[in-house]
């Protein structure tokens, strides 16, 4: 009867919701702490590296290791401790070598045992193939003095610049060395740097050839996706007691004006969800090819220069990384089918703090709105496809098995993910509900979860907390709606409008708009006290009404609010997508600014609706006018855009 019981739990710790998209034996051995070594050759645009692995055998018996990689050359394996080389092995698929990559397969020479740890070495090369790395010429930065290169690992793209188990189920501590051969460049990654050599050098070098050794240590665990690098003519200012910008000199001082209450950030988050645990926070401004708004690697936090719009309208997406330190960072989703463990919270603890620095829950809710329009128009849009796989991206558990994981990335998770939390705090009360994350963190603190985690830890938290009649009352209104909500394809089945006073003008505005046909209306001028969410919320509520929209709206509009010389990214994108989608956009009117502006904007939050809505000969013509400009992960993105598209005659 016990071997029994042994096999089932056995059989259940197997069939919790996996990662489909690795190839590493992740359930028989864990990785619990890497050293990379890595020399930069950035003229060249190469890295030569190596890394130490320090694994622990959860199997009974292991006699391999099985890693991923994508697009490396693996020179050699071996065991520091005797020199011993092992054998491995690249098992290849052509289609899902493009995909996803190959299983790296590293053969130990010998059984071992449950418990046992496992160290070796391996030695490699990377260069631009690596999908995760960014490599600029000098011409492409702004101080245009030197190399610049910066990763984006974020889904499964580590395995592009380290072999290593690349799945957010597994959580390791690490530290690296990076030797640079200029004495210009600079660099910072998402660990504490430290101020003494404290690793010896792996690898034999030519000590003439080296100008700097940095080195970096994280102690805290962290997924794969959150290992970063950024090396340039970069530099540090402080912005508080424990923030700091970092960017190139010709704009530091701008960001850092921009950015000077980071301090107050945190604290507001902290307020509202506990201790910041990481020490300092950091926030790098990368060049404007950066292909998100942020990305949240612990003390190094990504950002693209287009959260910088000179009146701090912008820092909603720095708050937004700030609170991935305790969403995202700490607990952290254990498959990219589980994105909104990190996406959805995070929004949910961002309007927390948003609250306190906008002073207005009315406006909150603005950002709400706009991404409930921007998130019926994904619903609407996957669930044309023909493709399940594509129309599973509607939901809450998009289905990633042999595909790409970023192509299943979009505002859903954030969106979709915020909604279900903002309807659970009203069955539960924003008190209880506060404590309740409180204690998730707490108990899940350095893991990684899933959804079905969450809701028995919820209802576990629940039957605790309320008598035996509230619980049954709020379980029912519960389980109404969270299986839904998570696996359906279709709206949420609760809508939330957020409605508020703030936005109460901005629509009947924009409806103004759509009924004057042309005319102004008559209080056409409000428009310019606007917040900018609010007129982000505008444009986006017009896009959701494009086929009403007649050319004499547009270039009425355009009279009145000078939209396509706006300098703030989020209106640009939205008006200049809706110019193309009305036909508005013309030589004559703003085609040529579009143009512009997708040959200096890399972030695909932006790029891709011009994309999509261009027709397929131009946007492949302004594609390889600027491939070299994209990060390739931007390319990736925008290349599926145009494949999906038909051939107009």
């Amino acid at each position: 009867m016990k071997l029994v019981i042994i096999l089932l739990l056995c059989h259940m710790l197997y069939c919790v919701d996996v990662d489909k998209n690795t190839f590493s034996n992740y359930k028989d051995v864990k990785t619990q702490h890497l050293h990379i070594e890595w020399l930069l050759n950035l003229n060249d645009k190469v890295i030569d590296g190596s890394v130490e692995y320090t694994l622990k055998v959860f199997a009974s018996q292991l006699t391999e290791v099985h890693l991923d990689i994508y697009k490396m050359n693996i020179l050699f394996v071996y065991y520091p401790s005797n020199g011993q080389v092992l054998k491995h092995h690249v098992e290849y698929d052509p289609i899902q070598s493009e995909e996803q990559g190959d299983k790296l397969v590293i053969e130990l020479g010998q059984a071992y045992k449950y418990g046992e740890i496992v160290k070796f070495r391996i030695k490699y090369q990377i260069g631009e193939d690596a999908r995760a790395l960014s490599f600029m010429d000098p011409s492409q930065t702004d101080d245009k003095k030197a190399p610049y290169l910066f990763s984006q690992c974020e889904a499964n793209n580590c395995r592009s610049m380290i072999p290593l188990q690349d799945t957010p189920s597994i959580k390791f501590t690490y530290s690296a060395t990076v030797i640079t051969q200029s004495p210009l460049i600079n660099v910072f990654m998402s660990g504490n740097r430290l101020q003494t050599q404290k690793f010896e050098l792996m690898g034999n070098y030519d000590l003439n050839s080296i100008a700097n050794i940095f080195q970096f240590e994280l102690n805290i665990k962290i997924p794969a996706y959150l290992i970063a690098i950024v090396a340039g003519t970069v530099e540090e200012r402080s912005t508080g007691t424990r923030t700091a910008v970092i960017s190139e000199s010709k704009n530091i001082q701008k960001y850092k004006d921009e950015l000077e209450d980071l301090d107050q950030y945190v604290q507001y988050l902290e307020d509202y969800i506990g201790e910041y645990k990481w020490g300092s926070y950091k926030i790098v401004i990368l060049p404007a090819s950066f292909p998100f708004g942020g990305m949240e690697n612990p003390l190094l936090t990504f950002a693209n220069p287009t959260i910088i719009v000179g009146d701090k309208s912008g820092v909603s997406v720095a708050v937004h990384e700030i609170a991935h330190s305790w969403f995202g960072n700490t607990i952290t989703c254990n498959n990219w089918s589980n994105m909104w463990i990190n996406e959805g919270f995070c929004v949910f603890l961002e309007r927390k703090g948003l609250k306190t620095l906008f002073k207005d829950i009315n406006l909150v809710h603005v950002n709400s709105q706009v991404g409930n329009n921007e998130m019926n128009t994904l619903i609407k849009e996957f669930n044309s496809s023909q493709d399940d796989f594509v129309k599973s991206y509607a939901s809450l558990h998009p289905k990633t098995e042999n595909h790409n994981a970023d192509d299943s990335f979009s505002t859903i998770p954030y969106e979709r993910g915020f909604q279900l939390l903002y309807y659970l705090e009203k069955q539960i009360n924003e008190t209880r509900f506060q404590q309740l994350l409180k204690d998730w963190l707490q108990e899940y603190e350095y893991k990684s979860a899933d959804e079905s985690d969450f809701y028995r830890f919820m209802i576990s938290w629940l039957k605790v907390q309320l008598s035996a009649e509230e619980f049954t009352t709020v379980k029912k209104s519960i389980d109404n709606v969270y299986n839904k909500w998570i696996y359906d394809y279709g709206k949420p089945p609760i809508e939330e409008t957020f409605d508020n006073p703030a936005s109460k003008d901005v629509l009947q505005l924009a409806n103004a708009w759509i009924e004057g046909k042309g005319t102004k209306p008559q209080n056409y001028q409000i428009f310019d006290g606007f917040k900018s969410n609010q007129k982000q919320l505008f444009l986006s509520t017009l896009s959701a009404l494009a086929k009403d929209i007649t050319e004499a709206i547009m270039v009425s509009l355009e009279d009145a609010y000078h939209l396509s010389d706006l300098r703030d990214a989020e209106l640009l994108f939205r008006w200049y997508a809706l110019s193309i989608n009305t036909k508005y956009a013309k030589d004559t009117t703003n085609l040529q600014k579009i143009r512009a502006f997708v040959g200096v904007v890399g972030r695909m939050k932006m790029v891709n609706p011009i994309y999509k809505a261009l027709n397929k000969e131009t946007a492949t013509q302004w594609y390889q006018e600027n491939y070299a400009f994209y990060h390739p992960l931007t390319r990736q993105s925008i290349e599926s855009i145009i494949k999906s598209k038909t051939i107009i005659i």
